[in-house]
């Protein structure tokens, strides 16, 4: 494996020298028969850059991405780049539902932002106009906009000009802007690069989408880094799965990413003999990322695949978030998935991670995610402010070049994301022998009578009941109207398997397995819960719904 071709200080560095360095590198889209080399696109955002300044873009300015990831983003995200402007890439409509309500709520991330130019793919056009109708002075830019010229008329790269605006996912009413710099962005790419051991060597598959930092950043370290890179819309891999693992294998691809469910979704969709007919002996890293890892889907992951030649040491699962740009721990790669088994009540209670025996009565896996990558600092800190020892439950804190600097004109939130240089990520977990180990969110504890839980173990037990639509449930605390408190758990209902009692059955196994009663099972149709764009299920909203639904006398029916 050759070594690493990144280099420069800021993300457009890192651009310029890429298509400098590796001019036959190139960016593969299948779903377009699209291809596009570091040569092409070195002229191509030349052409685009002078097209954008025509339209008053510039040092200073935020041009939202409303288009969809092909050839054309890489020239319109780097044509940005080159004019000394910031991107925003924007959550692509999803092709259905009330378009007025897409509208507004790409004008609050608009609004936040201060974004003033949009560019628009011609499938948009009627949304488009609304945007504008919200939004007057808004500069609609067609995405093929170019312009001849010199790169004498581009202004010099400041590093600590704002690059990237980041909206994080699940973002809605209010949503928040992570703000990264050239440089933060430079610096985030570095640690991807350095801690996961790319190379111009490996073949990168993905098909998150990019208006996602997994998404964005993970395609940036591997295009930049002269990686052939091969980029799927979701829409094909949450289609056709298998159809992606099946490429991969033929292009002997060596790295993708994903969040935890997508490698469950491959594995559903895979048979075994499709499986045997594959070739997976050039896959290096599968990053699993984004949600929480499941120690049962990594070990089904490695054992399904091993007949087509997958090594154990490809499960990699990682953590990060935007506002680190991506990557904040990584494994060694090349190490196999390190799985504890802990103390759920001891867990819950806050305190400390007990290890036991794997199938103790009371236990939880947990999956290591390796340590700090390059660049970036971890502790973890107690509730009375005490940074906490191995084995000591604390909330996870970051700091380091590729952390933000905060949320763009949002200096309330920013105050409070911040102790101090640390950047409070909302994480809970611990530390052994040198792995984090990510145990939930702590505003996510499901506190019933003074106890509290991680609504993963309860979703761990309701998911598993035969009858649950693909593994669907979320579980969150509430109260009653009388005062009482209730554990929730919301049921995506398989209308072919469910038993007739399944929201009985669920709420006995869970009351039996978790040692607590007071458990109300609500059984919903197919896809009614939703997940942000990484892919995490979203407790909140859920509960926002059901009780708007009880609000108004009616059910999420199952029928």
């Amino acid at each position: 494996m050759r070594s690493p071709l990144l280099s420069g200080d800021t993300l457009t560095e890192n651009f310029l020298h890429h298509t400098q360095a590796s001019p036959a590198a190139a960016a593969v889209f299948p779903g377009s028969d699209e291809r596009i080399t570091a040569g092409e696109l070195a002229e191509a955002t030349l052409s685009c850059a002078l097209g954008l300044q025509d339209h008053g873009v510039g040092p200073g300015s935020i041009v939202g991405l409303l288009v969809p990831t092909d050839a054309r983003f890489l020239t319109l995200f780097f044509g940005v780049q080159r004019t000394g402007a910031a991107c925003s890439v924007l959550p692509l409509p999803a092709g259905f539902g009330d378009e007025r309500a897409t509208a507004r709520r790409l004008s609050r991330i608009l609004q936040v932002a201060g974004i003033r130019h949009l560019v628009l793919g011609p499938a948009y056009a009627d949304l488009g106009s609304l945007l504008k109708e919200q939004n007057p002075g808004l500069v609609l830019i067609d995405p093929a906009t170019s312009r001849s010229g010199s790169a004498r008329a581009l202004p010099p790269v400041d590093p600590d000009a704002l690059s990237v605006v980041q909206f994080t996912s699940g973002s809605t009413s209010a949503p928040k802007g992570v703000q990264l710099s050239q440089r933060s962005m430079a610096a985030g790419l570095r640690a991807c690069v350095v801690s996961g051991a790319f190379s111009p060597d490996d073949v990168f598959m993905q098909w998150v989408p990019t208006f996602h930092d997994m998404g964005l950043v993970g395609l940036f370290s591997h295009l930049l880094n002269g990686a052939d890179v091969h980029v799927f819309t979701p829409t094909a891999f949450l289609r056709r799965p298998a159809v992606l693992l099946k490429y991969f294998a033929e292009h002997r691809g060596t790295v993708i990413t994903g969040p935890n469910f997508s490698y469950d979704q491959i594995l559903d969709a895979a048979p075994p003999e499709l499986i045997r007919e594959l070739d997976l002996s050039a896959w290096r890293l599968a990053f699993n990322g984004a949600e929480p890892v499941s120690a049962a889907s990594t070990e089904r992951f490695t054992t399904a695949l091993a007949p087509a030649g997958l090594r154990d040491t490809v499960m990699y699962p990682v953590y990060g978030m935007a506002e680190a740009t991506l990557g904040i721990t990584f494994p060694e790669p090349g190490s196999p998935v390190r799985v504890l088994s802990v103390d759920r009540a001891e867990l819950a209670s806050g305190r400390k991670a007990v290890v036991v025996p794997r199938g103790t009565r009371g236990a939880k896996d947990v999956v290591g995610l390796g340590r700090a990558v390059h660049g970036i600092e971890i502790r973890l800190v107690g509730e009375d402010g005490r940074v906490c020892v191995p084995g000591e439950l604390g909330e996870i804190q970051i700091a380091g070049p590729p952390v933000t600097s905060g949320y763009y004109n949002d200096p309330q939130a920013t105050a409070a994301a911040f102790d101090g240089r640390w950047l409070r990520t909302g994480d809970v977990g611990f530390q052994y022998e040198e792995n984090l180990f990510v145990t939930g969110r702590r505003k996510e504890m499901v506190i019933v009578r003074g106890q509290n839980f991680f609504p993963d173990d309860i979703e761990a037990i309701a998911r598993e009941m035969p009858g649950v639509y693909r593994k669907r449930c979320v579980a969150f605390s509430d109260t009653e109207p009388n005062g009482g408190e209730v554990v929730r758990v919301v049921v995506e209902a398989d209308p072919k398997s469910a038993a007739a009692d399944l929201a009985g059955d669920i709420a006995a196994r869970v009351e039996q397995e978790m040692d607590f009663s007071d458990v109300r099972v609500h059984l919903v149709k197919p896809r009614w819960i939703t997940r942000t764009t990484s892919g995490k299920w979203q407790r909140s909203l859920t509960r926002e719904r059901l009780s708007e639904l009880a609000s108004a006398g009616s059910s999420p029916s199952a029928d």
